[in-house]
């Protein structure tokens, strides 16, 4: 039996894919449980469809069942736009700020969602709205600056934790080779200006902070969606 979860997941999934999933797309996907849900319905949509949709993945796993599903895979260096990027968040406030990067792609899954015509999230009931200090900030840092971007974070108003892991020694390590690790704030913050501030942080390469990215959100509730054009989308029209 599902949980109300992953049903939530999955009704949010197949409302994109059916109402948001047209022929002669090229689509970035993000990373993570949510995303896997998706990918499994956009294969069958395309195989039933016979619709002709080129993948950009944001990981190296997202790429492994994008082409384990037969799906056309290619990449950002073949396409530097992408026509929908489609990714869940760890969690979402009341203004559409994000959080990403619990499976440690935030690097790519920005680099997609920048490069993307539409920014579309896909989320559980679970995870909007939260407050920012709800989640800890996932960072990617140069493995010889560990220790260097302590103090910088700890004045930001952040401490920061690395991720360890199971089947190896020391820190979990980015598909690019990088360190993971999470900050932890201790007082409220402006997102779009602590996006900035971490990044200036010489050996950061990039943080999970994704402020007033998201076109479109779509919400799981129950066996229902929640379908939110965000505020910047209304400014566009």
């Amino acid at each position: 039996m599902q949980s109300k979860k992953e049903i939530e997941k999955y009704v949010a999934s197949k409302y994109v894919v059916d109402n948001l999933i047209f022929d002669d797309l090229i689509v970035g996907v993000g990373t993570g449980t949510t995303v896997n849900i998706f990918i499994e319905l956009l294969s069958e949509k395309v195989n039933t469809d016979d619709l002709s949709i080129v993948c950009v993945p944001s990981s190296i796993e997202t790429k492994l069942l994008l082409t384990q599903k037969g799906l056309t895979v290619s990449d950002i260096i073949e396409n530097s736009e992408v026509d929908i990027y489609v990714d869940g968040a760890d969690i979402v406030t009341e203004n559409y700020d994000l959080i990403k990067g619990g499976g440690g792609a935030m690097t790519m899954e920005k680099i997609l969602a920048s490069s993307a015509h539409e920014f579309i999230v896909i989320i559980d009931s679970e995870k909007y709205p939260k407050e920012l200090l709800s989640h800890p900030v996932p960072v990617e840092i140069i493995p010889l600056a560990v220790n260097t971007v302590i103090k910088p974070l700890f004045e930001l108003g952040g401490e920061l934790k690395l991720r360890y892991g199971t089947g190896k020694i020391g820190p979990i390590i980015s598909d690019n080779g990088n360190v993971l690790g999470d900050v932890v704030f201790r007082e409220e913050y402006n997102p779009k200006n602590m996006e900035k501030a971490i990044n200036n942080i010489p050996g950061i390469i990039e943080n999970g902070l994704f402020p007033e990215k998201a076109d479109k959100i779509v919400i799981g509730i129950d066996n229902s969606v929640n379908y939110i054009e965000t505020e910047r989308i209304r400014k566009n029209k």
